[in-house]
Formats: C-alpha cells, structure tokens, sequence
C-alpha cells in the first residue's frame, strides 16, 4: 500500500509550545476573548447555532481540531452538551483538557477514524479538510461515524462557478506585485495542497452514496497578520484602522457575492444521511441556508 505522508502538521503543533513567536499567536487561542482574531472565527462558528440550538443534547465529534480544541470549545460554549475534540496530533489537545478548555479529546487520523458507525450525531470539520492528503476519504469516514450529518466549513473553490468579478482580487494582487496565484492551486508551509470545496463536489458525493439532502451557506471573512492580539475595545487609533479595514472588507465582500458577482470566500455545507427533520429544515431556512434535495437515482 502506498505511504502515506502527512507532512509536517504534527511538528507544527510542537513548535506553538517551543517556539516562541509561533507560542504568542497560539496562546491567544486559548486567550484570546474579545480579540478581532476571535470575533472572525465567531462569525462562523455561529453559522452552527440553529443546528445546536435545535437539540443540545446531540453527540459531537471535531476532526482536525488540533488548536487546543478551539471547534470543540466553540461548540460546548454555543450550548452543545457533548463534544469529543480529535486531531491527528494530541500534542495541544492534552493542554486545552489541562486547563478545561475541552472536555474530552481524542488522537484521530480524518481518514482512517477509530470510532464505530453512527458514532455521534453531528460531525464538524471546520477548516482542516482542505489539509488533509486524501480528503474524499476522510470525508466518507466522517459520513460513517455520524448519525445525522457532517458539517464542512471550509475555503470555497472559486474557480467552479465562476464569477463577474472573480478576476479583480487576483488582478489587483499582480499590480500590487504580490503572489496573483492566477493558475489557483495553493500549498501551505508546512506541506500540503490546499484543497478547496465547491457545492458541485459536496452534491457529486452526496450523490455517489445514494444520499440526496444537503444544505450550503456563504461567509466571508478577512484576516490580517497580527490580528490575534488586537482588542475589539482598543484605544489604539492603528488598531482601530484594522477593526474598520476588516468589517468594511467583509461588508463590501457580502455586497457582491449577495449579487452573485464574486464568489462566497468559505462555504458551510451539510450532508445529511437522511432526510433532515422538518424542525432543521425550518430553522435553516430561517437562518439562510439553501436547502437542496437532489435528484433521486431512477436505477436503484
């Protein structure tokens, strides 16, 4: 069987506890209430609360959540009363259990997960699918142990539906001289390709495992060097500047892609194994989310 390589994902955990500069960032992880840093992340955790806020009582379970457990702690904090926090890594998971920040961890690899069918009900990946090396088969092993559904969050793939305006940023990026990335492929420093989502992927799954039912949202966001250590409640004119740099964009983003001339920069989706409840349905619905049910295989 071929070797599998995960890149440097693990000494990258090891080094927010050993390296001083990489230890700053990540304790405000754990630290960082009432930073911008965590508003941006609030912004899309809070995509999840009509879901949690349906039944408190479902099960969860978090892959790749290796920060501490911050997707796990997100969850417990929006009101989900359990939550299993699992990395490929323990590494920082043992601390966040230290000082309470998670209440129960895991060491799990996405793609070869140790927990039995119908695990938990609800499964969260937020962010990390786009690390892994075999991600469609992490996502089939994220299917097999849930219940109900998982949920991806994760960097939409712009270069499926394409948009008006989708040439501005990297236009833009190549006057300023910076990297326009014009052919979108994209690798991260600590090795691997970025693998972006797109609706048409999540539905072609949905799909190929006879499931029919999947809900998908759009957010935006906007992140900035340093914005970790940046107090929503600063006094610093500079810092200010950033607050304000960072809602506008976000707002100018939601202006164009709520008129379909550029593309949503994340993508919420939920596969469902079976047919949602009509309480999910509706409180989606409420909430903004595009519910489909696609189309039902006449052969089988």
């Amino acid at each position: 069987m071929e070797e599998i390589k995960y890149d440097k994902s693990i000494k990258e955990w090891q080094e927010c506890l050993d390296n001083e500069n990489r230890k700053k960032v990540s304790e405000t992880w754990i630290n960082g209430e009432g930073t911008l840093d965590r508003w941006r992340h609030q912004r899309i955790y809070n995509l999840l609360k009509p879901i949690i806020n349906n039944d408190k009582k479902k099960t969860w379970v978090t892959i790749g959540d290796g920060r501490f457990g911050t997707d796990a702690n997100a969850l417990m904090n929006m009101g989900a009363e359990k939550v299993l926090c699992t990395d490929i890594s323990d590494i920082l998971l043992k601390k966040g259990k230290e000082v309470g920040f998670i209440d129960e961890y895991s060491q799990q690899n996405g793609e070869n997960l140790s927990f039995k069918d119908n695990s938990y009900d609800y499964v969260l990946c937020k962010e990390a699918y786009h690390h892994f090396p075999r991600p469609s088969i992490a996502l089939y092993e994220m299917l097999r142990v849930c219940k109900i559904a998982v949920l991806l969050i994760e960097p939409n793939d712009a270069t499926i539906e394409s948009k008006p305006l989708a040439f501005i940023v990297p236009f833009v990026k190549k006057i300023l001289g910076q990297n326009a990335n014009l052919d979108r492929h994209e690798f991260e420093e600590v090795g691997n390709y970025c693998y972006r989502i797109s609706k048409r992927e999540v539905e072609k799954f949905q799909l190929g495992m006879h499931r029919r039912y999947v809900a998908f949202k759009g957010i935006n966001d906007y992140y900035q060097e340093g914005v970790e250590f940046i107090n929503l409640d600063t006094k610093k004119y500079s810092e200010k500047k950033i607050i304000f740099k960072s809602r506008f964009f976000i707002f100018v983003r939601n202006f164009l892609s709520k008129f379909g001339l550029v593309s949503d920069q994340l993508l919420a989706s939920v596969l469902f194994k079976e047919r949602p409840s009509e309480d999910i349905i509706k409180v989606l619905k409420s909430c903004g989310w595009e519910i489909k049910v696609l189309p039902k295989n006449p052969y089988i």
